[in-house]
């Protein structure tokens, strides 16, 4: 009787704490962070609408069971930071380097990202023919994104010839392309048509046949979160998914 009378006490002491560790694993949601970038994130700062990046967190969660995610848009420096404290779950794809590594473990390869360089065909008529040597195109004047990295190389031959015209936003960045203050740009190479589309320039500014680089795209996951423990699902995720061509149909989608 006394067994019996115990067994039903812990039964009631324990089920609440099943239960509400049951409800948790259900309502798992991790948090990840990038900056507005169209078309990887749309929208403004806060909650983002669409994007290629949010896209393919979307179609990754819903294949994992119990688990959904959640994407804030912030400053990108801030982003960083807030991963390395573990205030978020991880970034959306992003570039690998030394310095991440410290507080990131990354996924398998997401997709491609290219680098391209566009021109002004109404200043160049005749197109911009490129083997892919810089040292022939570097006599040109070339403008990039302030704080903008693509290869080091590159940027060493056109900063030794006329320099390189910085520029803090794409706005401004497609409007000295489009003015003829300079020769060239260099962006991502979805960034700039969905940007040049966007502005209906499709006709005038356009790219140049090579890409500068190719380089792919992880989601990092944030080390002191403990977020880092799900990486191994989203890789499984994320093959099946490239498999599938899935993740062709979202980069493809630039809208």
């Amino acid at each position: 009787m006394k067994e019996k009378l115990l067994g039903a006490i812990l039964g009631i002491i324990l089920y609440p704490v099943l239960s509400l560790s049951e409800t948790a694993a259900e309502n798992t949601s991790l948090k990840f962070c990038y900056d507005p970038y169209p078309p990887y994130t749309l929208g403004s700062a806060g909650k983002p609408e669409g994007g290629l990046k949010v896209n393919l967190l979307e179609a990754i969660v819903d294949e994992i069971d119990n688990l959904d995610a959640s994407v804030t848009l912030m400053p990108w420096k801030r982003c960083q930071a807030e991963a390395r404290l573990g205030n978020v779950d991880g970034i959306l794809p992003l570039f690998k380097n030394d310095e991440r590594s410290e507080y990131l473990e990354f996924s398998v390869g997401t997709f491609p990202q290219l680098s391209t360089f566009w021109y002004n065909k109404e200043k160049h008529p005749n197109g911009i023919n490129w083997s892919g040597e810089f040292k022939e195109i570097s006599h040109l004047k070339l403008g990039m994104l302030n704080g903008g990295h693509i290869d080091e190389e590159m940027e060493k031959q056109f900063e030794n010839n006329l320099g390189i015209q910085r520029a803090r936003d794409m706005d401004i960045l497609i409007a000295l392309l489009q003015k003829q203050r300079v020769d060239l740009i260099a962006i991502d190479d979805n960034v700039g048509r969905f940007v040049i589309e966007k502005k209906q320039l499709g006709n005038v500014l356009v790219p140049v046949e090579n890409p500068i680089s190719t380089r792919q795209s992880f989601f990092g996951f944030s080390k002191i979160s403990g977020a880092a423990k799900y990486r191994n699902q989203f890789d499984e995720v994320i093959k099946k998914l490239d498999d599938d061509g899935v993740i062709d149909k979202i980069r493809l989608n630039i809208q």
